[in-house]
């Protein structure tokens, strides 16, 4: 009896921002030499606005509105402002989209830790001991959840940012770059802390905290996308 052929799996990138071809590079050194896989198209809602030389030989095929999914299709994310990419993962899924779980090979990640579907673990990044990571957290280069720690669902850190032992994320929240949420320490749902600031207290829900003690503040939102008015390099590069 012949060998049975390897099931085929195609992937697709949603977003060709800077983070879209950032994802695309971590993609690549996930499954280089995989069997079966092809990454087959990368969908944007601004595709005109898009550098082709960023999509690196993988074709852009049209609006993320416009996507789609195919039987062996499988989706990433690359989109870094939590509200925003919330709201096309929930519609994407509702089109009948599966998720790939991308971790990058240089990423660690103990035994003990629950990693959710849909996530993306960047190089370098750490998964600390019985830590627990929500579905479609994102984490880029050099991020880091350690022992205990609890991230909500939709989460995304920006790079080097960290949440130590026992403390948590809620779901959609959002670290800029060398943001660090302190031992035991709380970071409420749709919260961000911005870049270099240091958590000491608990931030509340949809609260911006800033500073070295940070210190929380209400957010200012713009209308024209539900987001917060301050963001991090990968929200604007998404």
């Amino acid at each position: 009896m012949g060998e049975r052929a390897p099931h085929r799996r195609t992937l697709v990138i949603l977003g060709a921002g800077g983070f879209g071809g950032e994802v695309l590079q971590y993609l690549r050194d996930a499954t280089r030499g995989a069997p079966g896989v092809e990454i087959r198209a990368f969908y944007d809602d601004r595709p005109d606005d898009v550098d082709p030389a960023a999509c690196d030989g993988v074709p852009m095929l049209g609006t993320i509105t416009s996507y789609l999914p195919e039987p062996d299709d499988e989706v990433l994310v690359a989109i870094g402002d939590p509200v925003i990419r919330t709201r096309v993962i929930n519609e994407v899924r509702d089109r009948g989209a599966k998720f790939f779980d991308l971790i990058h090979p240089t990423a660690f990640i103990a035994t003990t830790a629950t990693i959710g579907n849909g996530c993306i673990i960047g190089p370098f990044c750490a998964v600390g001991n019985r830590a627990v990571i929500g579905d479609h957290v994102v984490m880029p280069w050099y991020a880091s959840a350690a022992h205990d720690a609890t991230v909500g669902s939709f989460a995304v850190f920006s790079p080097y940012s960290t949440v130590n032992g026992g403390a948590s994320l809620g779901e959609g929240a959002f670290l800029g770059t060398h943001a660090v949420v302190n031992p035991l320490q709380s970071v409420g749902a749709w919260a961000k802390v911005a870049a270099g600031s240091v958590v000491y207290r608990e931030v509340p829900p949809g609260q911006l905290a800033l500073g070295n003690p940070a210190r929380a503040r209400p957010m200012m939102h713009d209308a024209t996308n539900g987001s917060s008015g301050v963001t991090d390099d990968l929200a604007r590069t998404s």
